[in-house]
């Protein structure tokens, strides 16, 4: 019996001349095909086992070049399970490839939504296959072994589908997950890449639309041995709005390195760009073996395009660094560190370079504490430097969700002294 079977299938993947199912002209021949392909994957099912229906459908993926039939052939893969979410979404990326090849050499002008139409598919879902298809076709290329993801569930592949241009990235490590718990659920799984990740509302959302930039659940978090860090997301979208697709980007005070993870990620957030930076990051107190020892109060040994400084905070940051500006005794001393730093980096660009300063305001918890305008002070020393401002965006500090906040908060609200809980990114260029 079984060999009766594949004698048929195979005269259907060599496309035997004797074998009206691959002839899509004239009438009945469409459902002639499906009945015939359906029925064959239906005995599949009963006399042979989980190999040879692997085997076969990588053939028909290898072999078959007619856009109808492969989309055929994958609605039927859809109905065995396990296997049959990973090549419905390998054969519908064929679908496409062929599509567009045709389509590109004006060879053919058959679309995606006749195939679909033909099908009986939905349009988007069929371009929600075609993503995870593609995604695994990708694995394939560069030589990683997909085996294990053929017994995955459809929702993996979904989840996979969510990240977009990250969905190779995401099967990747489905796959190592799945190496070392192969009955790991499809939950399981994409717990574990939030965990590394973020969320997929994060993937999907990292580039804000406006100068409001708040972010509840970040990609690129602190790491374990460094005191503190901004969210990635601030850097990524600094470049994505102010840096030059290609030249030189630099983080004068790089702490952990945060840019340099966040610039090597940009698949992630570049969307249409193409960035080719040169990444330069220096510290006072280098922590990483790719940051060089520079004071950022001299001018860098480099000229600049771009620069980003996160610096210590006035009064909020003695307990996290050693440096000078951490532990400044009085505002004065602070913003005197500062105006030196400025005028360096203002020394250190390129003509058309900018700069990007990230700071938040100081507000006192006493009556008797003042506030201070720490951006805007900053600000006045780059405007002094002959730089021009370009633009302002505000970032949530994320202060109400720490722990103890409603206590915070009721205290504030009782002393009248609103909490800080923004930062303020300005952004100036050296013009001419």
């Amino acid at each position: 019996m079984t060999s009766r079977i594949q004698n048929d299938v195979s005269k259907i993947l060599t496309h035997d001349n004797n074998s009206p199912v691959l002839k899509l002209s004239g009438n009945g021949s469409l459902k002639y095909l499906k009945n015939r392909v359906e029925g064959l994957v239906n005995q599949f099912r009963s006399v042979i086992d989980n190999n040879s229906f692997y085997e076969t459908a990588e053939l028909i993926f290898s072999q078959v070049s007619d856009p109808k039939e492969l989309a055929q052939c994958a609605e039927l893969s859809s109905k065995r399970e396990p296997g049959g979410a990973f090549y419905r979404a390998k054969l519908w990326a064929k679908v496409s490839q062929i599509i567009e090849t045709k389509r590109k050499s004006n060879s053919n002008e058959l679309r995606l939504s006749q195939v679909c139409s033909q099908a009986g598919v939905n349009l988007t879902r069929a371009k929600g296959f075609i993503i995870q298809g593609q995604a695994i076709i990708n694995l394939e290329e560069a030589g990683i072994d997909t085996t294990i993801l053929r017994q995955a569930s459809p929702l993996l592949f979904q989840y996979a589908q969510r990240q977009k241009n990250g969905a190779k990235e995401y099967l990747i490590e489905a796959i190592k997950f799945l190496e070392n718990n192969s009955e790991a659920s499809h939950t399981q799984i994409h717990r574990n890449w939030c965990k590394s990740n973020g969320s997929i509302k994060t993937n999907l959302d990292i580039i804000k639309p406006s100068d409001w930039w708040a972010f509840s659940h970040p990609k690129w978090r602190k790491e374990e041995d460094f005191p503190g860090s901004i969210p990635g997301e601030i850097y990524a979208n600094a470049l994505y709005y102010f840096a030059p697709q290609s030249g030189i980007a630099v983080d004068p005070m790089a702490g952990s390195g945060m840019l340099k993870r966040v610039y090597d990620d940009r698949e992630h957030w570049q969307k249409d760009s193409n960035f080719r930076l040169t990444i330069k990051l220096f510290d006072l107190y280098p922590r990483r073996h790719f940051i060089e020892k520079h004071d950022a109060r001299i001018p860098l040994p480099i000229k600049a395009d771009w620069m980003f400084i996160d610096p210590s905070y006035y009064g909020q940051s003695s307990h996290l660094y050693n440096d000078q500006l951490a532990s400044a005794n009085s505002y004065d001393n602070y913003l005197s560190i500062m105006k030196e730093i400025i005028v360096a980096l203002a020394a250190s660009l390129n003509s058309n370079g900018r700069l990007c300063i990230f700071l938040p305001k100081w507000s006192g918890l006493r009556h008797e504490d003042l506030n201070y305008d720490v951006p805007s002070d900053v600000s006045a020393m780059a405007l002094a430097c002959g730089l021009t401002w370009l633009d302002t965006a505000y970032v949530s500090r994320g202060r109400q969700q720490e722990p103890g906040s409603a206590t915070k908060n009721n205290m504030a609200k009782h002393d009248r002294r609103m909490r800080s809980d923004t930062c303020v990114l300005n952004v100036f260029s050296k013009l001419g």
